[in-house]
């Protein structure tokens, strides 16, 4: 399979945790956009686990970290973030009136 194409548009610095965390360059991937503007936490968390039950990783707009099922299910904590923390990350909540 030629996954040349897939993340082209990403610089190689952001691919390369991706790459590290899956030990190869991914074949795949679905992106969703979210707006942020009511708290989905439990939805995206629910669809996240379906993606990644066996296996893979996900990454979000507020860590360059590309998290793990475990980690994202334990609500871990990395660079002061969980997964998907939009209320954590101060530019994004002040963006969307939340304080």
């Amino acid at each position: 399979m030629n996954t040349g194409y897939l993340f082209s548009d990403w610089d190689p610095e952001d691919v390369a945790p991706l790459e590290a965390a899956i030990g190869h360059h991914p074949a795949w991937a679905v992106q969703i956009d979210i707006s942020g503007r009511i708290d989905g936490t439990g939805e995206v968390h629910r669809v996240t686990a379906l993606l990644l039950e066996h296996g893979g990783v996900a990454t979000d707009d507020y860590t360059t970290h590309p998290w793990s099922l475990p980690e994202i299910l334990s609500g871990a904590v990395i660079d002061g973030l969980r997964f998907c923390d939009f209320r954590g990350c101060p530019e994004l909540s002040r963006e969307h009136g939340h304080s």
